[in-house]
């Protein structure tokens, strides 16, 4: 009886090292994909915030065109008014 008690504390206590072991390794897997994420997320960031700041380039583009365009407009259409004059008088 007690080298069957023996055998069964020997076993539960290896499965119990199994089952730890495995409980590591999963957890290191996990901070592993966590930094892993955490690397591609910053990636995407900054791939994303250099996409916004081209965008913004091009509206600012835009505008610029379109404030030019407007002024050359205003220029034929009233031809003895001064620049910035706002229409007030």
């Amino acid at each position: 009886m007690g080298a069957e008690l023996i055998g069964i504390i020997a076993v539960g206590a290896t499965l119990a090292g199994l089952t730890l072991s495995s409980s590591h390794r999963q957890r290191d897997d996990m901070k592993s994909l966590r930094g892993e994420l955490r690397g591609e997320i910053q990636a995407l960031r900054g791939e994303l915030r250099a996409e916004i700041n081209d965008l913004r380039g091009e509206v600012h583009g835009f505008r610029v065109e379109i404030t030019e365009r407007v002024a050359r407009i205003e220029a034929r259409a009233f031809p003895g008014a001064s620049a910035g004059s706002g229409g007030a008088g």
